[in-house]
C-alpha cells in the first residue's frame, strides 16, 4: 500500500496518468475543474494546441526521494525532459479559540529540466522554447486545479484546498545545454480535525 503524502499527490496532479509507486497509479482524481480532461495532454492541448504532441510529449515526473535506479540522483534528460517534485516547507495555524481544527499549508518546489542535444537540428532555441512550453503545461494544471482536488490511490485519499502557483526563478547551464526552472507552490487545506 502507498502512503499519499504531498509530495505523491502533487506529482500525481500533475499527471494523474503518470505511475506514482510502482505499479500503483491514482484509483480516484477529483476536481473542481469544468474541463473533461484534467491531466497533462489535456493541459498540453489547451494550451499548445492540437499539435502538442510532436511540440512536447509527457515528461518524466518523479518524486525526488525516488529510490529507482535512473530516476531521481542521475538521470538522463536525452531519453526525455525531467520534472522534480519535493516539499520544501509546511506551516500549520490553529485558527480556532479551542484548537479544534489546523490550517496547513505546504510550500512545494517543482524543477522542470530539458536539455539541448540533437533533437535539436539546426534550431539554437530548441530547449529554450521546450522548457517554456513545459512551464506552460505545468501552469496550465496547476490553475485548473487552483480550488482544490481530491486524490485517491488504494484507499488511502487527499484532499487540498487550494493550490497557488507561486515564484519561478531560471535554473540554467549553458556549459551542459541544460535549461530549467524553479518553481514554489503553495498548497492548503482548511480545517483539519485534530483527532
Amino acid at each position: 500500500m502507498i502512503f499519499l503524502d504531498e509530495t505523491t499527490y502533487l506529482v500525481t496532479l500533475l499527471n494523474p496518468a503518470a505511475v506514482t509507486s510502482g505499479s500503483i497509479s491514482p484509483s480516484t482524481f477529483t476536481s473542481g475543474a469544468s474541463t473533461l480532461n484534467n491531466n497533462w495532454a489535456g493541459s498540453a492541448e489547451a494550451v499548445l494546441g492540437s499539435g502538442y504532441a510532436s511540440l512536447i510529449g509527457t515528461p518524466t515526473i518523479i518524486d525526488i526521494r525516488n529510490m529507482t535506479k535512473n530516476r531521481a540522483v542521475r538521470y538522463d534528460l536525452s531519453s526525455g525532459d525531467l520534472i522534480i517534485i519535493s516539499e520544501s516547507g509546511q506551516s500549520i495555524d490553529y485558527p480556532t479559540i479551542d484548537w479544534g481544527v489546523r490550517n496547513e499549508v505546504y510550500t512545494m518546489t517543482i524543477d522542470i529540466r530539458t536539455i539541448q542535444d540533437e533533437r535539436a537540428g539546426t534550431d539554437a532555441n530548441f530547449g529554450r522554447d521546450r522548457l517554456e512550453r513545459l512551464y506552460k503545461v505545468v501552469r496550465h494544471r496547476l490553475e485548473q486545479n487552483r480550488k482544490g482536488s481530491t486524490i485517491t490511490i488504494s484507499s488511502d485519499s487527499k484532499k487540498m484546498n487550494q493550490l497557488f502557483l507561486g515564484s519561478r526563478t531560471e535554473a540554467n547551464d549553458r556549459n551542459k545545454r541544460l535549461f530549467g526552472y524553479k518553481l514554489t507552490v503553495e498548497m492548503k487545506r482548511f480545517a483539519v480535525a485534530i483527532p
